[in-house]
């Protein structure tokens, strides 16, 4: 049996601490961290003045994991798939207050989706931060899909797809590392483990009690346990897993350690399933302040900078705030925008119908001539599923036969038989390029 060995953060991987980390780097995370913490704080207000921010998930508690996914994430080179609570992330990745604040309020000028989303689901497409489905977990497979493109065309970057521990539990997951440690590909699972999904306990999620090591039998996959909570710990095995993905191609999982301070969502109350002791030693853990205790302890800042970063922080919410609070909503007439794709137009027969002149053939015949006269058009239009290719059978029906040979493994290929890994990675290849096609 193959059991794979968890991949450590040796000495030499510990780039970043509080000694070797220079100022202007220390500042620029704290500055991150406390923009981020104010906004954490003040989405649940805007719903409680019925001005928007409908759904609200609270990150505080895995303050150092997203700070360091945001930092190692190049949005010229790299795809990032964030989930609902990943709000830091995507502030440390780069978005503004502003930004933040117009998509809890679904205004027309939401860097994500122009209102059309729903609240705190995060992204900026002309930054590879991508829009994710509300379906929980299936963003891994868009990740994988994107990895893959990347491996084909051999671009520099890395897919990171960031979700919840018990989300792990979902089907699209498994089918995901299961299809990325097959085909080698360059993607970064980020499981941040707050020991509850929603209200269900972890030990009721899985008998492990850390999800990654579900998947240490993996081959070609390493895992990576870290501390979320910490900001150097989190910053070293970000930057390790990144290192590695890059150099042998192979996907990682990055498991850290969280806690949740607050409840799951502003649906959710938290009082009523953990009891006053484990509130106060969640509240006990909170990174931002050990950071900030850190760093006057370290007197690499004093008390007065840290305030000034507070309020720098603050000055910048409240001029987001008065900006995005005024900003259009979206025209109800755009409703229908981007529901239906634009119909093809059709170069040979105008009309979508044949003229007939043409010889009789099967049905079959026709579809794998249309099939090849296509990819012989456009070199990244790709097939892939269950029964596509296996030496002289090309589907049950033989729709597919003498593909492989011709256009080669790369665009041609079985996929494992589950109908979500096709699917899904299908949505991801094709985000990397506006010409992919994929049958």
């Amino acid at each position: 049996m193959y059991r794979n060995k968890r991949l450590k953060i040796q000495r030499e991987d510990k780039i970043y601490n509080i000694k070797s980390t220079d100022k202007k780097t220390l500042e620029h995370w704290y500055y991150l961290m406390t923009l981020g913490r104010q906004l954490d704080n003040k989405a649940p207000n805007y719903l409680k003045q019925a001005l928007g921010w409908s759904y609200h998930a609270p990150y505080a508690g895995h303050d150092g994991i997203q700070l360091a996914i945001g930092q190692v994430f190049d949005k010229e080179q790299d795809h990032m798939f964030p989930y609902y609570r990943d709000m830091l992330t995507t502030i440390s990745a780069g978005l503004s207050a502003e930004e933040i604040i117009l998509n809890g309020l679904s205004k027309k000028d939401d860097v994500a989706s122009g209102g059309r989303h729903m609240s705190n689901h995060f992204a900026k497409p002309e930054w590879n931060i991508h829009n994710v489905s509300s379906c929980t977990g299936n963003h891994t497979l868009h990740a994988v899909g994107v990895a893959r493109a990347i491996k084909y065309y051999g671009g520099d970057g890395v897919a990171i797809s960031s979700q919840g521990e018990s989300s792990t539990s979902e089907g699209y997951v498994y089918e995901a590392i299961n299809g990325a440690s097959n085909e080698k590909l360059p993607v970064i699972f980020v499981f941040q483990d707050n020991e509850y999904g929603i209200s269900v306990p972890k030990a009721d999620q899985t008998a492990n009690p850390y999800a990654a090591t579900n998947f240490e039998g993996f081959k070609n996959l390493e895992i990576i346990y870290c501390n979320g909570k910490d900001v150097f710990n989190s910053m070293n095995a970000m930057t390790l897993a990144k290192k590695y993905v890059k150099e042998k191609g192979h996907p990682v999982i990055v498991h850290a350690n969280c806690v949740r301070m607050g409840s799951h969502s502003n649906s959710d109350r938290h009082e009523l399933y953990r009891d006053e002791a484990e509130l106060s030693e969640a509240i006990g853990q909170d990174p931002l302040k050990r950071f900030r205790e850190r760093l006057i302890y370290s007197e690499v800042f004093t008390e007065a900078e840290l305030d000034g970063l507070d309020n720098k922080a603050k000055k910048e919410i409240s001029a987001a705030h008065k900006k995005a609070i005024v900003a259009p909503d979206p025209d109800p007439a755009s409703v229908f925008d981007f529901v239906i794709p634009d119909p093809y137009i059709p170069e040979k027969f105008k009309d979508g119908l044949p003229d007939g002149s043409g010889a009789s053939m099967r049905f079959i015949d026709a579809l794998n001539t249309t099939l090849k006269e296509e990819f012989r058009k456009n070199p990244n239009t790709f097939i892939w599923g269950q029964d596509v290719a296996n030496k002289e059978k090309g589907g049950i029906f033989n729709v597919t036969k003498g593909m492989q040979q011709e256009f080669g493994k790369g665009r041609v290929f079985n996929a494992p038989i589950a109908e979500d890994f096709i699917v899904g990675t299908a949505n991801g290849m094709s985000r990397y390029g506006k010409d992919i096609r994929i049958v």
